[in-house]
């Protein structure tokens, strides 16, 4: 009981140390800990998800991997046949992301985290303001 308790013990720990920077976890911070779980620890992969899952539901860490996937069906249902995203969807979409990290990223980093997202399932910005540019959508750097 000992020997599988405290690889269980170390990985939840691993986690929890993960996260004491920023409640915010990246793919790539993600993937390290999935890894140390998998080579270190002994778990498996699915073991591993589940264990990172139930620390980070305990201590309130996001993941970016999940919160990406909520965005992305938020623009596809903004993007409608067209495949196109207003400004005032986009702003509101970049404030959701915002509260889906609990406000653990800025509001420059959930406009970015938006724009590549449209990218990648090329979705396109609809053209806004008095003389309709896409000027808004430009200046957002990825």
């Amino acid at each position: 009981m000992a020997d599988t308790e405290d690889p269980r013990r170390r990985f939840a720990d691993l986690v929890k140390l993960s996260g004491l920077t920023s409640k915010f976890i990246d793919r790539e911070a993600e993937r390290r800990v999935l890894e140390e779980g998998v080579i270190r620890c002994g778990l498996s992969l699915d073991e591993a998800r589940g264990m990172m899952r139930a620390v980070a539901d305990d201590n309130d860490y996001v993941f970016e991997s999940e919160t990406e996937r909520r965005v992305r069906q938020i623009l596809d249902k903004q993007a409608g046949k067209k495949g196109k995203i207003s400004k005032k969807q986009f702003d509101q979409t970049a404030s959701i992301l915002r509260d889906f990290t609990n406000s653990s990223i800025g509001e420059q980093e959930a406009r970015r985290q938006v724009k590549r997202i449209m990218i990648e399932n090329g979705w396109k910005p609809r053209r806004a303001g008095i003389l309709p540019t896409q000027r808004w959508y430009k200046g957002i750097e990825v």
